[in-house]
């Protein structure tokens, strides 16, 4: 029941959301084409309920104009720079509209996030209530998986994988743990302090991807990009600090100030002959040889 109620706060934030204004009755009208219609309409009364719940959940306060009845969001800023709020909207929006095309499923193929269920709502509660997690780990580099106790701080999702964040009750450092690697996971009744020092956004603000490497600084890198992957970039920047700072009819040249880590070496790597580094030269030095040695790979004779 509670599942249902928050899919139908969500849709109903959504559809105003969209709508810009909406009346009542065009509310209803969408919901009777809603997959989660349960047959009758929403009362009024139901609805300024709804508006209640949905202030106090997502911090999203949706007003009535009474001049002509209808019902907008006071300030749709929150969506726009909101992160979690704009994630949840456009994937619910996106899940909506494939739950309402039943029968296209076979028109529609969708990338998995691998064990995002049920680790990640049992991560969520533990964050909720404060409770160390008891976790068995089985990482790439190890035959065998560890037991760790866990202090959660945040979590992350990253190119279809989700990772928690924290702090181990016997090491010292932030860990971070991917959670398609997680054999068990349950929560403790112990209680932990939440840091007030730490804060996700800025723990990733000068990073690209999920790894964190000790003694990497930030600093101001800028690539080469072929003008066929230019506009990729532009729609879709690398980091929130990309700035074009050059542009010509082959190419475009895009500035950022991050952490060069491995995460953002694999990036580079992943768009090949149409993205060169300029700088930094340690990074270009990285990324000539690990081209290097992909050469020498495919000149081996297979």
């Amino acid at each position: 029941m509670a599942r249902y109620l928050l899919a139908r706060y969500i849709w109903e934030v959504s559809t105003i959301y969209r709508a810009r204004r909406i009346t009542l009755k065009e509310l209803n009208e969408k919901w009777h084409d809603s997959p989660y219609f349960d047959g009758k309409d929403i009362p009024r009364r139901t609805f300024d309920y709804h508006r209640k719940e949905i202030e106090m959940l997502f911090e999203v306060n949706i007003v009535c104009d009474k001049h002509d009845n209808t019902y907008r969001i006071e300030d749709d800023s929150a969506f726009r720079n909101g992160e979690v709020r704009r994630w949840l909207l456009n994937n619910f929006s996106m899940t909506n509209a494939i739950r309402e095309a039943r029968n296209l499923e076979e028109c529609i193929s969708i990338e998995p996030i691998p064990s995002a269920e049920p680790h990640l709502s049992v991560v969520l509660q533990a964050l909720r209530e404060h409770k160390v997690l008891r976790m068995t780990y089985q990482s790439f580099e190890n035959d065998k998986p560890t037991v760790f106790e866990l202090m959660p701080y945040a979590v992350k999702l990253f190119h279809l994988r989700w990772y928690v964040i924290g702090q181990s009750m016997s090491r010292e450092g932030i860990l971070i743990f991917s959670m398609d690697r997680i054999q068990s996971l349950t929560i403790t009744e112990q209680q932990y302090k939440y840091p007030k020092s730490f804060n996700v956004h800025d723990y990733y603000r000068d990073s690209f991807g999920i790894i964190i490497e000790n003694g990497i600084q930030c600093e101001r890198v800028r690539l080469k990009v072929m003008n066929n992957q230019a506009n990729y970039f532009r729609s879709l920047p690398l980091h929130t600090s990309q700035k074009e700072i050059e542009t010509n009819p082959s190419y475009s040249v895009f500035e950022y100030h991050l952490k060069p880590t491995y995460d953002f070496e694999q990036e580079i790597l992943s768009h090949r002959e149409d993205v060169e580094v300029l700088e930094p030269l340690a990074l270009r030095s990285n990324i000539m040889e690990s081209v290097r040695k992909m050469g020498e790979l495919y000149n081996n004779k297979y």
